[in-house]
């Protein structure tokens, strides 16, 4: 078979893909030891499909195995789950520096700008506790910090932004969605990436939470697309955890005022914005210049 019909019809994409979900179902069915077998096996078609075939798709793609095998693997220290989670994400940025490093993903690419951040600021908020609303209504998590003071909550809202949040949403908006929007378009890579990403919470063994994580991707797919910002999307992602594991069971009556006043906020900050570049001076017959957020 030719190599450009290999590219044409997507069998570099297909199988490692493929094998990709296969194994995440593995995990969804409770045999750990096959799924871990898989993502082996998928690291090292991955290596060698790199050297005949030169695609930056399989760097990106390398990552979510990888991700997988660290997550299972990474010995418990900690009782709680909640330092666990700096152990299991921090040995990611590895592999991401690499990527950056060797210019797989630019960093325009992966959205590696301040720009902008102010502006949509309240929209990641209102966003991240909207989305950790509705997917406390289908996990029913508890709190995932047993003491609910100063110390415990500045623990979990940095692990969920600089870890969790920053780790995923580089793997599967700034890299993935990234690339397979290059192959498959921008809307087949955005579904594509979004059903990736909910899959790969097969370990709840929810499908409902496959289904509403899926639903989440998108919505934070779209976010990239409106912000082009990794900061952006990482605290939208690190305040939906946020909201999930700490507000939903704790302080559920908060969660109107934690959406409603940021959407608000965003919604009126954007129409003046608007409605100012509209403006222009009396007598002044040229088109108005575009303001964007800075």
């Amino acid at each position: 078979m030719k190599l450009d019909l290999i590219g044409k019809y997507n069998l570099d994409l297909i199988f490692p893909v493929g094998l990709l979900l296969l194994a995440e179902y593995l995990i969804f069915l409770g045999n750990m030891k096959a799924a871990m077998t898989l993502h082996a096996l998928n690291i090292l078609l991955l290596i060698f499909s790199s050297i005949y075939l030169e695609s930056r798709i399989y760097s990106v793609l390398m990552l979510l195995p990888l991700f997988r095998l660290l997550n299972v693997a990474m010995p418990v220290f900690f009782n709680l789950t909640i330092y666990s989670y700096s152990l299991v994400y921090a040995p990611m940025f590895i592999p991401i520096y690499y990527i950056m490093r060797e210019k797989v993903i630019s960093t325009s690419e992966a959205g590696i700008t301040p720009k902008g951040f102010l502006f949509y600021l309240p929209l990641a908020i209102g966003v991240g506790f909207a989305l950790g609303w509705g997917e406390s209504n289908v996990l029913h998590a508890g709190a995932l910090i047993p003491d609910v003071d100063l110390k415990g909550i500045l623990i979990l809202a940095l692990t969920m932004t600089l870890f969790v949040g920053v780790v995923e949403e580089f793997m599967f908006r700034s890299a993935l969605q990234t690339v397979l929007e290059q192959r498959l378009g921008s809307l087949g890579g955005l579904l594509v990436c979004s059903i990736i990403f909910g899959i790969m919470h097969s370990g709840y063994r929810l499908p409902s939470e496959v289904f509403y994580v899926s639903f989440a991707g998108v919505v934070f797919g779209l976010l990239f697309w409106l912000t082009k910002s990794l900061p952006i999307i990482a605290l939208a992602h690190g305040i939906t955890n946020i909201s999930l594991f700490l507000v939903a069971p704790i302080y559920p009556e908060a969660l109107i005022y934690l959406i409603g006043v940021p959407g608000f906020l965003f919604i009126l900050h954007a129409s003046v914005i608007w409605i100012s570049s509209k403006e222009a001076p009396a007598g002044d017959k040229r088109p108005p210049k575009k303001i964007e957020p800075q």
